[in-house]
């Protein structure tokens, strides 16, 4: 099963780092829900010597947040498909369709 292009780019956007606008890695979230590359956030907080969110600008309430599983194992589906044209291809996306279907339904 493949998924649309509008889809996937639902998927894409959803699984982007708002810093690096690249596929997470290592993905935290934040109090505010907003998520981003571990490394990224590091970053972006010594450049402006605040621990805001660099989208809402809410204070994080933790200095290391830790790494969000769920969203790394889509982030790290996603990333592999892109650049892979093997079996493991096919799998990845009917995982990552199946992981969607379920959070659409719970929302």
């Amino acid at each position: 099963y493949h998924l649309p292009k509008s889809k996937l780019g639902l998927v894409e956007k959803f699984l982007s780092c708002h810093v690096c606008s690249e596929t997470f890695r290592d993905p935290v979230s934040l109090s505010c829900n907003h998520s981003f590359c571990s490394s990224c956030l590091q970053k972006f907080w010594e450049q402006t010597k605040n621990k805001n969110c660099p989208i809402c600008k809410r204070k994080s309430s933790k200095d290391n947040p830790l790494v969000n599983f769920a969203l790394k194992e889509l982030a790290d589906s996603f990333a592999g498909r892109q650049k892979s044209g093997s079996s493991e291809t096919e799998k990845g996306e009917k995982k990552l369709t199946v992981v969607c279907s379920r959070r659409c339904q719970n929302n």
